[in-house]
Parts: structure tokens; C-alpha cells; sequence
């Protein structure tokens, strides 16, 4: 699932906030500017923060939290659950996800290659989401070339 890569402009993300309920203020555009248009994928709240912080100096973790927040319940944002914290994404589509055990990078999987069917009776599904967990292409060879060491037996 690939995103626009052209970033969007200050009035544009006025507007497409605005379009979503939102008040289009200078923390919620420069924060949801880190994900519109560009190829941050999947950033934690610590990551934005840092990140947004760069523009805005006065930034505070709470409102940064707060406002990706309310991208997310907007519909502006995705919200990837697992383990570590918690990621946000500017992948809004249907889709699931693969995170790295290694580097934990977390990649976006097209949900027709996995098979989501429930075959007991008495439950309808109406959403679903999936991270599948491993080693990605990157880390697969850099496993065969020196894997981690093995934890040693305890003697009982």
C-alpha cells in the first residue's frame, strides 16, 4: 500500500482538517504534516514529537498527544497496536501489518494476501487487523550472516 509522496501544502492541510471537524491550528497541521504527503508510514508519538518539536519549539508532549488523538478518531490517522508503542499511520486503507523483531520496522501488507476467513458459526466479523511478526528482507540476511546468540540452557 504506498502513499502520496508529494508533501501537501500549509492551506491544503488546513483544509483537509477542517474537512474532517477539525480546528486547523498550527500544532495539528505541523503534526499531521509529518504524515501527509510524505513517506513516514508509521511513527510513534515520541517520534512526532521529536520531530514536530523541530518546527514548533513550544510543542508539548501532551498536545501532541492530543492531537494524534484526534487525527486518528477523524479517520486522518490509523493506529497500529503491538508490541512497543503504539504507531500511527498515514495508510487510512484497509490494511495489515509486518513488524521487523529485529529492527522493528513495521511495513504495510495489502490485505488480499492474507486469508481472513472465520469458519465458526455465530460470529460477524466487521473489522479485522493483522501483524504478522518475523524478519524482513534486510534483516533476513543480515540473520544468516551472523545470527544472535543462542540463550544457554539452565542446568536444573
Amino acid at each position: 500500500m504506498s502513499i502520496t509522496t508529494t508533501p501537501l501544502s500549509d492551506v491544503a492541510l488546513a483544509q483537509l482538517l477542517r474537512a474532517h471537524g477539525l480546528r486547523a491550528t498550527a500544532q495539528r497541521r505541523a503534526i499531521y504534516a509529518l504524515f501527509a504527503g510524505t513517506e513516514n508510514g508509521h511513527l510513534s508519538a515520541e517520534e512526532v514529537f521529536q520531530q514536530a518539536r523541530a518546527q514548533l519549539p513550544e510543542l508539548s508532549r501532551a498536545t501532541v498527544y492530543n492531537a494524534l488523538g484526534e487525527l486518528a478518531e477523524a479517520g486522518l490517522l490509523g493506529v497500529v497496536e503491538g508490541p512497543g508503542p503504539r504507531q500511527f499511520d498515514a495508510n487510512v486503507a484497509p490494511h495489515h501489518h509486518f513488524r521487523c523483531r529485529r529492527c522493528s520496522s513495521l511495513f504495510d501488507i495489502a490485505p488480499e494476501r492474507i486469508d481472513m476467513t472465520l469458519r465458526e458459526p455465530g460470529f460477524e466479523v466487521e473489522r479485522a487487523h493483522v501483524l504478522l511478526e518475523g524478519l524482513c528482507p534486510k534483516c533476513t540476511g543480515a540473520e544468516s550472516e551472523s545470527p544472535p546468540p543462542r540463550p544457554r540452557p539452565v542446568a536444573g
